[in-house]
């Protein structure tokens, strides 16, 4: 019998699994390297199709058939004994497992085919026991997973990519300045990673979370424009590779050229939860926190108590809180504004027929929730998705910015009022 588990804990491990990933001059499969920055050398778990396709494991939740599973243990077994994965352990386990562990997670398994699975990953503990730890992991994992609901969106995107240098928070951050091999460095990778087969076989399902991640890691620093241009051409050529992914690339260009620290942010015009229209561009002069949100997500609603905790810190002070809200009931949103204490203006995004579609998240080109953008005075964009304590911390920096410049501002004008006199 299947028993239901804590999907969220392993979910949660889910985002901390990683890639290797090292630099080299040449792409993949290529003698020669990309256009405009060094290649990738890639793990070779990611060079070839080892397992067989993800197709065959979307069942939304229906039995696995024996053959599909058969395929999926044999695929398993040349993947961890091959030369190269015993060349590289850790590297080439950490993609091939999770790999498996995605195909494991969305059909029904047998109780045999359980049992198959686990004893397989068992017998590769004792086989491995320098890697124990690395194993047991992903044992936890896939029996979770097996014992669990199946969980279709975990055989969707490439997960395995939160590890790479596409997500790592390595190099830039809290919108310091990119090098120009930093930036290089990341558009080698997102074209390696948007050529390996997964992604190739099924780049409407695969492409989307490693562009998110890649747009995510590019606003964690500030771009020139160059290599912002450089960024966009490397994005359009994969839309040319690519033409039905027209909407896909165009939103990821959009993040780019407009949503990266030191862009002045778009404006925002829409209406609140009491139906008053009200815009961005009139908080101007404020620092201004936009949180997207929705009562529907956990995750969400665990930023509350930050919020609450804000909005008393910051009262009186220069610092606006601004709500995208992306519940599908308008009433939702006002009775948790009311139930949870969140006082700050809210625009109501849920209208659309996907609700996290909604005009603003589109225009913002949110793919994951929550999200937030602190806005300078200026109404430029100093940082991208701050969360709990982080986020106070970057509203304290930009507060601290606004009063020594406002203090030296009134210190001069004394100064030359003096002179004058």
């Amino acid at each position: 019998m299947r028993k239901p588990v804590l999907v969220s804990v392993t979910a949660a491990f889910s985002f901390a699994l990683g890639i290797a990933v090292t630099f080299q001059l040449t792409r993949p499969g290529t003698d020669t390297p990309p256009e405009g920055g060094p290649g990738v050398d890639l793990a070779m778990a990611l060079q070839r199709a080892w397992f067989p396709p993800i197709q065959d494991y979307r069942t939304d939740g229906a039995p696995l058939a024996d053959e599909h599973f058969d395929a999926l243990m044999a695929a398993l077994d040349r993947a961890m004994t091959a030369d190269e994965t015993l060349a590289d352990f850790e590297r080439e386990t950490d993609i091939h497992m999770w790999n498996f562990v995605r195909r494991i997670a969305s059909p029904v398994l047998s109780d045999d085919q359980t049992r198959t699975a686990l004893d397989y990953l068992r017998m590769l503990r004792q086989k491995h026991p320098r890697h124990d730890e690395l194993l047991s992991k992903y044992e936890q994992l896939a029996e979770g997973y097996a014992a669990s609901y199946p969980s279709p969106s975990l055989s969707g995107p490439a997960f395995v990519v939160a590890g790479t240098p596409l997500g790592q928070a390595n190099g830039s951050r809290d919108g310091e300045p990119f090098t120009d091999a930093e930036v290089d460095g990341l558009r080698a990778t997102l074209d390696a990673m948007l050529t390996i087969p997964e992604t190739v076989n099924d780049f409407s399902v695969e492409a989307p979370l490693y562009f998110s991640i890649f747009g995510n890691r590019i606003q964690r620093g500030r771009l020139s424009d160059d290599q912002t241009r450089r960024i966009v051409a490397s994005i359009d050529a994969a839309g040319e590779r690519h033409p039905d992914a027209a909407d896909l690339i165009a939103k990821q260009r959009r993040k780019i050229e407009y949503l990266t620290p030191g862009r002045v942010a778009p404006n925002i015009a829409g209406r609140d939860t009491e139906g008053v229209e009200f815009e961005l561009e009139d908080y101007r002069g404020n620092i201004v926190v936009l949180i997207f949100s929705g009562q529907w997500c956990g995750p969400c609603r665990a930023q509350y108590p930050y919020h609450r905790a804000m909005l008393e810190l910051y009262a009186g002070r220069p610092v606006v809180l601004l709500g995208i809200n992306s519940d599908a009931e308008l009433q939702t949103i006002r009775d948790a504004k009311v139930d949870e204490g969140l006082s700050y203006r809210t625009w109501w995004d849920g209208h659309a027929d996907e609700p996290t579609e909604g005009p603003i998240a589109t225009a913002w080109s949110i793919f994951g929730w929550p999200n937030t953008y602190v806005i300078d005075e200026d109404g430029v964009i100093r940082y991208v998705s701050k969360m709990s304590g982080e986020l106070i911390v970057a509203v304290d920096h930009l507060l601290n910015e606004k009063m020594m410049r406002d203090f030296e501002e009134q210190r001069a004008l004394a100064v030359g009022t003096g002179a004058g006199g």
